[in-house]
């Protein structure tokens, strides 16, 4: 067999392209490739890669930019621990559809996943299950500090997630002073919400809030950090606001810009804060006027289009209903500036898959689960053309790669799988 002809690979710097962005000319013998950046550049060597993954090159010219700054998926490892090599695989798979940010959900009802300084019962005592009665775990600083450098090295930051006031039960299993009674708590192996809260006031509770926020802040690479305020249904509205402007000045003391769940849109917040919008059931004709009087800016989770713990139909046997059944046409053909209703396109700045794991028992069905519609949401993220049936047609070349991989993934009906 002859050798094939060689190929001329020109790269450049074009600052006049949009942040991110990238031009890709592919022909037989030349290979063009320019960047406004050096995430353009990564992004544009990750497509090509995909272009070329199976030995064939076609003739081909892009030029591409994203439309969202902040494109993301987060994984729920407290609810069912998933170990630092499960979270590297999803980083792997974040970055290959041009995802830039690991939101990390590490502490809820059920477990307690991250070290802190100054705080070891969180991880002694509050680590050890999983919903469902597993075993847990929890990463160690080292752990968190090795995760971001892997990130970076795929221009992915990590933005880890303490859940406050609610969402809280583990951490009142190791330190009861902070809970509105005192007293001790068993092990939470279930799946309700909205039942846990910390002390609003006792110098105790802020005192932890401060230790753990210095913690993750110190140790936090991001210039952001996410300090949860959802679902917290056992307090007062007023009470709730109070709470959570004093917890938004303990995450600015310790330098850090911050996101929020959007339920935190009834207080008054820091510049540059970030809300999660994901529900439509909570009040929201207000976030237009946050939007606008206060530097406040919005990303999209809409549950109904970007929460993979969502079931694919009515039969799946993994995942909840709560929200909508979410195939992958579902996670890919929607307008993040449609969903958010009365938000200013300007404010929104970013889209956010949501994996949680109420109903995950390992890798596999965490994979199965993200896969297919994360690429979906992904294109939602980068703003990609609605083309459902070209979109479709390259995904099912996807599935024999993520198969030859050893990754589990839904057969969508929607798909004609290779």
């Amino acid at each position: 067999m002859d050798p094939a002809p060689p190929v001329a690979v020109v790269t450049g710097i074009d600052e006049a392209l949009p942040a991110e962005g990238y031009t890709l000319a592919l022909t037989d013998g030349r290979w063009t490739l320019r960047a406004a950046d050096e995430a353009g550049a990564f992004w544009a060597v990750q497509t090509l890669t995909q272009l070329v993954r199976d030995g064939q090159v076609p003739d081909v010219e892009i030029s591409d930019h994203p439309a969202y700054a902040v494109r993301g998926v987060m994984l729920d490892i407290s609810r069912f621990f998933l170990g630092p090599d499960s979270i590297k695989k999803a980083i792997d798979l974040a970055s290959a559809y041009r995802l830039n940010t690991l939101h990390l959900h590490l502490t809820d009802d059920q477990g307690w996943r991250l070290e802190i300084e100054n705080r070891p019962l969180l991880t002694e005592l509050a680590s050890g299950t999983d919903v469902g009665g597993g075993t847990g775990g929890f990463l160690t600083l080292a752990d968190f500090e090795e995760l971001q450098d892997y990130a970076a090295a795929l221009h992915v930051t990590i933005v880890p997630e303490i859940d406050l006031p609610g969402h809280s039960h583990a951490a009142q299993i190791a330190y009861p002073e902070i809970s509105p009674d005192g007293e001790p708590r068993e092990p939470y192996l279930g799946t309700e919400v909205g039942f846990s809260a910390l002390h609003l006031t006792a110098e105790e509770s802020w005192s932890f809030v401060d230790d753990v926020v210095a913690s993750v802040a110190k140790h936090t690479r991001g210039e952001y950090i996410h300090l949860g305020g959802d679902e917290s249904l056992t307090l007062s509205e007023e009470d709730y606001r109070v709470y959570m402007e004093r917890l938004a000045q303990v995450g600015v003391k310790y330098g850090k810009k911050l996101t929020f769940w959007q339920e935190a849109s009834v207080a008054q917040l820091p510049a540059q804060t970030r809300l999660q919008f994901w529900n439509m059931r909570e009040r929201t004709a207000h976030m237009a006027a946050v939007a606008r009087d206060q530097d406040v800016t919005f990303i999209a989770s809409p549950a109904t289009r970007a929460y993979l713990d969502q079931k694919y139909t009515a039969d799946s046997t993994l995942g909840l209903d709560w929200a909508a059944l979410v195939d992958v046409e579902d996670a890919y053909g929607w307008d993040p500036v449609a969903e958010l209703p009365n938000i200013p396109a300007e404010s929104i700045v970013g889209v956010e898959a949501c994996l949680w794991s109420e109903t995950v028992r390992s890798f596999d069905d965490a994979t199965t689960l993200i896969l297919p519609r994360l690429p979906a949401v992904a294109s939602v993220a980068w703003g990609s053309p609605k083309d459902f049936p070209a979109f479709a047609a390259a995904l099912s070349q996807h599935g024999t790669w993520w198969a030859s991989e050893g990754l589990a993934f839904h057969r969508s009906e929607a798909i004609a799988w290779a």
